[in-house]
């Protein structure tokens, strides 16, 4: 990805300037938002967000970086703000949000989980490139990827904070769907922490392997299986002698996995 090296710094129109779509940010805590909007009313913008030129349009720019400033500038009544105008490519803007939001210390981990998704999807980028483009594990990732394959209601706690990436990849251990959600749910009614979390796992674990012996319908080896396509398709799968079950939330999603398995429409 070539970074470009022309920038300039501009006065220009809130209106003119169009969120990003690539933002994984959705969310901005209203307290937030207040205590900027009172601190730019003070002192102003200290860091200019960052704007690239809508080519085609009437003066508009599109939003590379500081949705939060752009926001809360927007809420204490300026009209119009400087930014520091940089000349990128459809292409490089996309990355560019992208990656810059990811290294974000106050996303949740869903939406981090989202954003590589969609470096995965809308770039065709395998997960080792994506961990080279955003300085994480190639482990970290695929721990990421695997959050979207949870139940929505674990994934609703992530995105209100009330889990942390600790609590989820213990979560992630447990084989079942039912276990998960009562962990879940034992999770927040006794505010575990992480470490108790992996305790009530591990524990799990030990009782299932004593209970393996009488249990001779199950087939570890399709389960492996099945682990392995979970972690390459970032869903749930169900691998049985006879079947295959994928899962997907939304058409979207079912369109991601036909073109991972490289299957038209």
């Amino acid at each position: 990805m070539k970074v470009p090296v022309e920038e300039e710094l501009r006065l220009v129109e809130i209106k003119q300037i169009k969120t990003n779509p690539f933002q994984p940010r959705r969310e901005f805590a209203k307290e937030e938002l207040e205590e900027l909007a009172s601190s730019i009313k003070s002192v102003g913008i200290i860091h200019p967000p960052v704007v690239r030129p809508l080519y085609g349009s009437n003066n508009e720019y599109e939003l590379l970086a500081g949705e939060r400033r752009l926001r809360a500038s927007e809420l204490a009544g300026l009209k119009a703000i400087n930014v520091i105008i940089k000349n990128f490519s459809n292409l490089y803007s996309a990355e560019a949000a992208l990656i810059e939001n990811i290294q974000r210390v106050d996303l949740n981990p869903l939406e981090i989980a989202k954003a590589l998704k969609s470096l995965a999807e809308d770039f065709k980028w395998t997960q080792e490139e994506i961990s080279e483009k955003v300085g994480k594990k190639r482990s970290t990732i695929a721990n990421y990827f695997r959050l979207l394959t949870l139940p929505a209601a674990i994934k609703e706690s992530l995105t209100k904070n009330l889990l942390t990436m600790g609590h989820a990849k213990a979560i992630l251990s447990l084989q079942y769907e039912k276990d998960q959600l009562a962990l879940h749910e034992r999770v927040l009614k006794e505010n575990l922490s992480v470490r108790q979390t992996e305790a009530l796992v591990l524990k799990k674990s030990k009782a299932d392997k004593a209970e393996e012996y009488i249990d001779p319908q199950r087939d570890f080896f399709l389960e492996a299986i099945a682990k392995k396509m979970e972690e390459r398709l970032g869903t749930k799968v169900i691998v049985t002698n006879s079947k295959v079950i994928i899962d997907y939330y939304n058409l979207d999603d079912l369109d991601r996995i036909l073109a991972y398995l490289n299957i038209g429409e």
